[in-house]
């Protein structure tokens, strides 16, 4: 590879970062005008703009050099530029919304487009790390899947009293309480608690998720986004998941937690 091109691909590594978190900035600022419970003109006009800025913004910001109209017809033709990008996006990974569909969409699209020798062995060494990570990635889902069942007593608790849908993967490797206390604070996006035991948090009640004959739907709505985006101190997620233990598991009261201790996993049938 010569000189020129080594700068280029590492000018389009820096500016796919770069954007990510502009993108990243931009889709965090409309998010929050969406969250705003003032129903004002003022609060219509700020989300609009928001919105508006974000997608007048998106298509130039998500592949270097865009917007690209002709960008996956350029590619399919051979045109190493684009090839360049496209391979430097798939290298880079960066992370925005939707970059995981964009992602897979220029995989496909590069495998089956024309590629200089030096741009074809990144893509072999590319995708059979690809290949490796999800079939890697499939046998941590069978796992997590298998551990969510043993656990069932507890995490059936999960639906209508965390805001939160935790993959089965996630669940991969859970073996004591403080796992899954990590991957409850993970999923809502917060820190986890060093000693969580040693904290005082309020232990919260479920939530129902379905309205009542005759309910009034828009206030059920309302008071539902207003479940779904309150925030949660980790010492109230400890505290909550504790007493949904000792509940789901009749364990004593008395009974002191700790993130250390193992979490009860019902027998599996073939030692019944």
């Amino acid at each position: 590879m010569n000189s020129s091109n080594a700068i280029l691909r590492e000018r389009l590594r820096t500016q796919l970062i770069e954007n990510a978190a502009e993108i990243n900035h931009l889709h965090r600022r409309l998010h929050e005008a969406s969250q705003q419970p003032d129903q004002s003109d003022a609060h219509a006009d700020a989300h609009f703009k928001a919105s508006e800025e974000f997608h007048l913004n998106y298509s130039r910001l998500c592949l270097p050099g865009g917007p690209y109209h002709d960008f996956y017809s350029r590619l399919r033709a051979g045109d190493s530029e684009m090839m360049e990008v496209a391979l430097c996006f798939l290298e880079v990974r960066p992370y925005f919304f939707r970059s995981g569909y964009l992602w897979k969409a220029l995989l496909q699209k590069c495998r089956h487009s024309p590629k200089s020798p030096e741009q074809a062995e990144r893509f072999r060494v590319l995708f059979e790390r690809y290949a490796a990570w999800k079939e890697e990635s499939a046998l941590a889902e069978k796992r997590g899947y298998a551990i969510l069942l043993e656990l069932r007593p507890i995490t059936r608790r999960f639906h209508g009293l965390f805001p939160v849908r935790i993959r089965h993967v996630r669940y991969d490797g859970v073996v004591t309480v403080g796992d899954l206390y990590s991957i409850l604070c993970r999923a809502l996006k917060i820190e986890p608690l060093v000693e969580p035991q040693r904290s005082s948090g309020k232990v919260r009640a479920p939530r129902r998720l379905i309205p009542k004959s005759g309910e009034d739907h828009m206030a059920f709505r309302r008071e539902y986004s207003q479940w779904y985006s309150s925030p949660w101190p980790p010492q109230d997620v400890w505290a909550t998941l504790v007493a949904n233990l000792i509940e789901a598991y009749g364990v004593d009261p008395s009974f002191e937690f700790a993130p250390s201790v193992r979490l009860p996993h019902r027998p599996s049938a073939k030692s019944t």
